[in-house]
C-alpha cells in the first residue's frame, strides 16, 4: 500500500491533537485506495498451530457500538476489535428439549448451548454444558468432546480464563459436561427439577460437578473467579482446591501479585481464583430506570478492584505459560458485558467489552511474533441493550457522555427492572491461519472446525501473461539482438521508520487527552503508556493514527512510541505531567 509522506501525516495528526476531539471525529472515514490486495495477503489456508479464542458474553453489534461511542467516540475503532483481517456474522439458535432427532428450535438461548456450540460443533438444549440434547432437562445426554479437550489429548497445553466464576457456563462448556450449568460445586449437584445432577455425582460413579471436571482435566492455566466453588467440600470429602493441590499439583494463586509470581507451568498447572463469585467489573454499577437515570455529563466512575487483575493481564499471562513449540489452545472470556446488561448497567457493561478490546490488542501482539496463531474474537448471543434516541425510549433507560462529549441513552426492554437475551445474529472477527473461515453468515457450531483446523485448501494463483507475436507475411521476421550484459545496480538499504509524535505535556487528572502520531516507512506502529508499574500497549496502523490515553492518577508518566519497518527500529519517548 503507498504511504504518505511523512510530514503530510504529521501535519495531520498534529493538528487532530491540537484541537482535541472534535478534530479526531472530523477525520475521513474509509480507505483512499482499494485493499483487497491487503486482506488477499492476509488469507491463509494452513492449519494454526496456536489457537485464542476470545468470548465476550452477550457482546452484540449494539453494545460494542454502544463501548466504542463512550470510549473513542462515533468515528473511533478499537484498536483491537475492530483490527481483525476477516469479519462475519453469526447465528446463535439452539434446541429445545424433545423427542430425537427431531428437537424445536430454540431461537433465543443462554450461554450453555451457545459455549457448548463452538466447543463440540453441535447443538444442544438451554443450560446443557458440552453434552447433547434429551428429551428432559434433568435427563443427561451424550457427552461432546471439546476442542480443550482435543488439544490437551494431543498433548498441548490449554488455558481457561474468565472474568465470571471459572465454573459458570462459557467456561465450563470448555472442559466440562453436565446436564445442568447449575452444578458448578459438589454441593450444587442436589437441586430438584431441571437441575439435578445426582447421576453425575463422583459418589454415583459420574463425573463430577463442573468444578471438579475442570480440575480433572488437568487445564494446564485455569484462571478468574469462583473461589466458593471450588471451595466446596467434594463427596469423597476434601474441597475441590485441595484435590486438585494434592492430585495434580495446582499451584493456587490468589491475587494478582501472586499470578505476576507464576513463571511457568513445567512443574504443574496454576488455577487462579481470584473472586468468590464473579470478578470485579471495571466500572462501578450505574443502572438505567423507568424515568431514565443520568445524563448530558454522567460519566463513568472507577471500581475499586482490590487485588485482582483484570482481563488482559490474565490472558498475558496464560499466553506467556502456554507458549511452546507445538501449539497451545486459550479460551478467554470477557463475562461481566453480559451479566452487567443482565443488570441493566450501562457502565459495568462498556468497561467489560473496553476490557475485550485490550485483551485482543495482547493476542494481536503475541500473533505479530507467532503468525501461525488463530485469534477469533465474538460472542455467545446478542442481548437486549439498544442505542435510542433519548430517555422514554425503552422500558428502562440511562444516558451518559460519549467521548465526542456528547449524550448517549441505552435502554433495556426487555424486562422489567432486568434484561434478557435477545435471538439475533452476532459479529464474529478473526485473523491469522484460516481466519477466512468466518466471514458471510456461519453458526457457531463452524467454529469448531476453524479451530480444529480444516483441510486446507489450495489458493488460486494468477495465469502468466499471454505473449502474442503476430509476423508480417511478406517479411522474413526481425532478428532478435543479442543481448548486452548490464551492470545490476546494487540494492538500496531501507531507511529506518520515520515517527513524528503529538503528545501534550501536561494533563489534568482524570482528563483523557489524544495522542497523535505520523510514521513513514513503517510496517507496525505500537505506543505504550507507562505510568508506574503500570503499562498500556496499544497497536496502529503502519501510518500511525491517534491514541486516547485513559484517566490519569496525579504525577508522571511516559509515552513510548516504536515503529519497526525494514530499515529496523525507531523509538520516540515523551513525558507527560498529570497534575
Amino acid at each position: 500500500m503507498k504511504r504518505r509522506s511523512l510530514p503530510a501525516l504529521a501535519a495531520g495528526t498534529a493538528a487532530v491533537l491540537a484541537v482535541g476531539i472534535a478534530a479526531a471525529n472530523a477525520v475521513p472515514i474509509g480507505f483512499g485506495e482499494d485493499r483487497s490486495a491487503e486482506l488477499a495477503k492476509q488469507i491463509d489456508p494452513s492449519k494454526p498451530k496456536n489457537v485464542i479464542l476470545i468470548i465476550g458474553d452477550g457482546m452484540d453489534d449494539s453494545m460494542i457500538t454502544a463501548a466504542r461511542n463512550y470510549d473513542l467516540g462515533a468515528n473511533g475503532r478499537f484498536a483491537g476489535l475492530d483490527n481483525l483481517a476477516f469479519t462475519g456474522a453469526m447465528t446463535t439458535h439452539g434446541l429445545k428439549a424433545g423427542t430425537a432427532p427431531d428437537y424445536p428450535i430454540a431461537y433465543v438461548s443462554d450461554s450453555a448451548p451457545t459455549a457448548s456450540g463452538w466447543s463440540s460443533g453441535k447443538k444442544t438444549i438451554d443450560s446443557r454444558i458440552s453434552q447433547g440434547p434429551s428429551e428432559a432437562l434433568n435427563i443427561a445426554g451424550e457427552d461432546y468432546k471439546t476442542v480443550l479437550e482435543y488439544f490437551k489429548e494431543a498433548g498441548k497445553p490449554v488455558g481457561n480464563v474468565s472474568t465470571a466464576a471459572l465454573t459458570d457456563a462459557t467456561p465450563g462448556a470448555a472442559g466440562a459436561h453436565i446436564n445442568a450449568r447449575a452444578c458448578q460445586g459438589p454441593r450444587n449437584m442436589d437441586a430438584t427439577g431441571a437441575n439435578n445432577c445426582t447421576p453425575t455425582k463422583k459418589s454415583e460413579g459420574g463425573k463430577g460437578s463442573i468444578a471438579e471436571q475442570l480440575v480433572d482435566n488437568e487445564i494446564d492455566v485455569l484462571i478468574g473467579g469462583g473461589y466458593d466453588r471450588f471451595a466446596q467440600a467434594t463427596d469423597a470429602g476434601p474441597s475441590v482446591i485441595d484435590y486438585a493441590t494434592a492430585t495434580y499439583g495446582y499451584d493456587l494463586v490468589r491475587t494478582a501479585g501472586e499470578l505476576d509470581a507464576v513463571t511457568s507451568i513445567d512443574d504443574g498447572p496454576v488455577l487462579g481464583l481470584f473472586a468468590p463469585e464473579n470478578m470485579t467489573p471495571m466500572y462501578q454499577p450505574f443502572l438505567a430506570t423507568a424515568a431514565g437515570s443520568g445524563g448530558a455529563n454522567t460519566t463513568c466512575q472507577a471500581s475499586d478492584r482490590g487485588t485482582q487483575p483484570d482481563l488482559s493481564s490474565m490472558t498475558k499471562k496464560a499466553i506467556e505459560l502456554l507458549d511452546n513449540d507445538d501449539g497451545f489452545f486459550l479460551q478467554t472470556e470477557s463475562a461481566m458485558i453480559d451479566k452487567q446488561e443482565h443488570a441493566i448497567d450501562i457502565c459495568g457493561a462498556i468497561g467489560d467489552l473496553v476490557e475485550l478490546n485490550e485483551t485482543v490488542e495482547v493476542a494481536l501482539e503475541y500473533q505479530a511474533e507467532n503468525p501461525d496463531t488463530l485469534i477469533i474474537v465474538t460472542g455467545d448471543h446478542a442481548h437486549s441493550t439498544q442505542i435510542v434516541g433519548g430517555a422514554g425510549q425503552g422500558t428502562q433507560t440511562a444516558t451518559v457522555r460519549t467521548a465526542d462529549g456528547d449524550p448517549m441513552t441505552v435502554a433495556y426492554s426487555t424486562g422489567v427492572g432486568g434484561s434478557n437475551h435477545t435471538g439475533a445474529q452476532i459479529r464474529v472477527a478473526a485473523s491469522g491461519p484460516q481466519a477466512a473461515n468466518v466471514t458471510g453468515v456461519i453458526d457457531q457450531t463452524d467454529l469448531f472446525n476453524t479451530m480444529m483446523g480444516r483441510t486446507p485448501s489450495t489458493l488460486p494463483t494468477d495465469p502468466a501473461p499471454t505473449v502474442t507475436v503476430t509476423a508480417t507475411p511478406t517479411q522474413s521476421p526481425t532478428p532478435t539482438p543479442t543481448p548486452q550484459p548490464t551492470s545490476t545496480p546494487a540494492p538500496q538499504p531501507s531507511s529506518k521508520p520515520a515517527v513524528q509524535v503529538a503528545a501534550p505535556k501536561t494533563v489534568a487528572r482524570g482528563e483523557r487527552a489524544w495522542i497523535a502520531v505520523a510514521a513513514g516507512d513503517a510496517d507496525t506502529v505500537k505506543v505504550v503508556l507507562i505510568q508506574g508499574k503500570n503499562r498500556i500497549t496499544r497497536t496502529l496502523k503502519a501510518a500511525g493514527g491517534t491514541f486516547r490515553l485513559p484517566a490519569l492518577r496525579a504525577g508522571s508518566a511516559r509515552v513510548k512510541v516504536i515503529a519497526k519497518g525494514e530499515g529496523g527500529t525507531t523509538k520516540v519517548k515523551e513525558a507527560i505531567r498529570i497534575r
